[in-house]
């Protein structure tokens, strides 16, 4: 079996950490508790309690090292693991 190649931009690292994932409804802004597990510049890998899809817009809220809240698109989907692209990357 051939070994895959990478075809990130950007290296994930693992991670476990708390944010809040922002989506937007009619009743306004919702915020939903998630676990991000891994991270790069340009997106990482989230478990929320949400029934996103793939092309959904959302914002993550970060709590530290200080409050930023980033927007990121969802890019792939597997049950309740999302992983999400920054709109732009996160500055090193």
């Amino acid at each position: 079996m051939a070994a895959e190649t990478n075809t990130r931009r950007w290296q994930r690292r693992p991670v476990d950490f708390s944010v809040k994932i922002a989506i937007y409804q009619d009743a306004g802004k919702v915020l939903i508790p998630g676990q991000i597990t891994e991270m790069s510049e340009g997106g990482m890998m989230v478990y929320a309690g949400l029934s996103l899809q793939p092309g959904d817009l959302v914002e993550v809220e970060f709590e530290r090292p200080a409050q930023q809240t980033v927007p990121a698109v969802v890019r792939t989907r597997d049950g309740y693991s999302f992983g999400l692209e920054f709109v732009e990357p996160l500055p090193q």
